[in-house]
């Protein structure tokens, strides 16, 4: 699941998301792809977005699955997004 940090803020100028960092003091410009990502990441798993993305561009599923996993992951490192993986808390094991 994705999710956006509460630090930052947006705004979509002319089909381009500005994305500032205000904890870093970043701003980062963001293509159309990028902001269509953007507009839609914030609590959705990684296979909803890639979804949308091949619906709405001329792309093949498995170019968007590895596109939007390593846009997201470039958000993540700049601390834009939090990614929670299915498995980041194991199922407790049953007592005998």
């Amino acid at each position: 699941l994705v999710r956006k940090v509460k630090a930052q803020a947006s705004r979509n100028l002319n089909g381009e998301s500005l994305v500032v960092l205000t904890e870093r003091g970043q701003l980062h410009r963001l293509n159309t792809v990028g902001t269509r990502v953007w507009e839609i990441c914030d609590e959705r798993r990684v296979a909803e977005i890639v979804d949308v993305i091949v619906s709405e561009f001329e792309v093949e599923a498995a170019a968007a699955q590895s596109d939007v996993c390593e846009f997201l992951q470039h958000l993540r490192e700049l601390g834009a997004v939090e990614i929670e993986s299915r498995h980041a808390t194991p199922p407790a094991e049953a007592k005998a």
